[in-house]
Protein backbone atom coordinates (compact mmCIF):
# COMPACT_ATOMS: atom_id res chain seq x y z
CA UNK A 1 0.00 0.00 0.00
CA UNK A 2 1.12 3.74 -1.23
CA UNK A 3 0.93 6.36 1.26
CA UNK A 4 0.58 9.69 -0.83
CA UNK A 5 2.89 11.95 0.72
CA UNK A 6 1.75 16.00 1.60
CA UNK A 7 4.03 17.10 -1.22
CA UNK A 8 2.43 14.76 -3.71
CA UNK A 9 -1.29 15.57 -2.74
CA UNK A 10 -0.22 19.57 -2.62
CA UNK A 11 0.98 19.10 -6.40
CA UNK A 12 -1.73 17.02 -7.63
CA UNK A 13 -4.21 19.66 -6.02
CA UNK A 14 -2.26 22.75 -7.50
CA UNK A 15 -2.71 21.22 -10.97
CA UNK A 16 -6.38 20.12 -10.78
CA UNK A 17 -6.73 23.56 -9.53
CA UNK A 18 -5.01 25.01 -12.50
CA UNK A 19 -6.93 22.73 -15.22
CA UNK A 20 -10.51 23.68 -13.32
CA UNK A 21 -9.57 27.48 -13.85
CA UNK A 22 -7.89 26.95 -17.29
CA UNK A 23 -11.61 24.96 -17.91
CA UNK A 24 -13.65 27.84 -16.12
CA UNK A 25 -11.82 30.67 -18.22
CA UNK A 26 -12.97 28.73 -21.79
CA UNK A 27 -16.31 28.39 -20.37
CA UNK A 28 -16.75 32.38 -19.52
CA UNK A 29 -14.56 33.14 -22.75
CA UNK A 30 -17.83 31.38 -24.93
CA UNK A 31 -20.47 32.56 -22.59
CA UNK A 32 -19.31 36.00 -23.19
CA UNK A 33 -18.88 35.40 -27.07
CA UNK A 34 -22.15 33.75 -27.27
CA UNK A 35 -24.24 36.86 -25.01
CA UNK A 36 -22.78 39.43 -27.10
CA UNK A 37 -23.49 37.88 -30.42
CA UNK A 38 -26.76 37.02 -29.29
CA UNK A 39 -27.47 40.52 -28.03
CA UNK A 40 -26.24 42.28 -31.24
CA UNK A 41 -28.12 40.08 -33.01
CA UNK A 42 -31.63 41.42 -31.66
CA UNK A 43 -30.44 44.96 -31.47
CA UNK A 44 -31.66 46.57 -34.27
CA UNK A 45 -34.84 44.42 -34.27
CA UNK A 46 -35.29 45.72 -30.29
CA UNK A 47 -34.57 49.36 -31.59
CA UNK A 48 -36.82 49.05 -34.50
CA UNK A 49 -39.91 47.88 -31.99
CA UNK A 50 -38.99 51.02 -29.74
CA UNK A 51 -38.99 48.14 -26.92
CA UNK A 52 -36.97 48.67 -23.38
CA UNK A 53 -34.04 46.63 -22.95
CA UNK A 54 -35.56 44.02 -20.07
CA UNK A 55 -38.99 44.00 -21.73
CA UNK A 56 -37.92 42.49 -25.27
CA UNK A 57 -35.55 39.89 -23.89
CA UNK A 58 -37.99 38.73 -21.33
CA UNK A 59 -40.73 38.50 -24.05
CA UNK A 60 -37.96 36.86 -26.39
CA UNK A 61 -37.14 34.48 -23.33
CA UNK A 62 -40.19 33.48 -22.18
CA UNK A 63 -42.05 33.27 -25.45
Amino acid sequence: MHIMSIATISGFLTAALALVGIALAVLVISVGIAAFQFFSRNRRVRVARREPLFAYYSRLAFN
